[in-house]
């Protein structure tokens, strides 16, 4: 039996409208070795750059977690002057992880409804199961 390759088309068309709705500047779908799967970003913001950084702060964390024992990880929120980052771990399958990368304006202060629709249709599309 040959598994059914994901509609990636449909991945780049799902971060486009997190975007529109969210107002975010970029999406991004990584796995967390850093390797870009999908993204939609403005002109001035490298997708390369983001999908290598979810997967280091990502590691970090996810050390962190671990050492002070605080449970599963639910996302990371990193706000700046300018803006905020927000990476969430949407789906694992063995060992590999993926995580959606989103970057806003710091004007946005509703984040976590548009995310978690991006990240359970992203889950939808590739056959995960949560």
């Amino acid at each position: 039996m040959q598994m059914e390759r994901p509609d990636y088309s449909a991945l780049a068309r799902i971060l486009e409208e997190t975007n529109k709705e969210g107002g975010f500047i970029a999406s991004v779908l990584a796995r967390d070795d850093g390797f870009l799967i999908a993204s939609a970003v403005a002109p001035t913001t490298h997708p390369d750059v983001v999908a290598a950084m979810s997967g280091y702060v990502a590691d970090t964390v996810e050390r962190m977690r671990n050492e002070l024992g605080l449970g599963n990880l639910k996302d990371i929120s990193v706000r700046c002057s300018e803006g905020k980052a927000v990476f969430r771990k949407i789906a694992s399958q063995g060992k590999q992880s993926l995580i959606l990368a989103t970057i806003m304006p710091r004007n946005v202060r509703y984040h976590a409804r548009t995310i978690g629709k991006a990240s359970t249709l992203i889950r939808k599309v590739l056959g995960y199961k949560n």
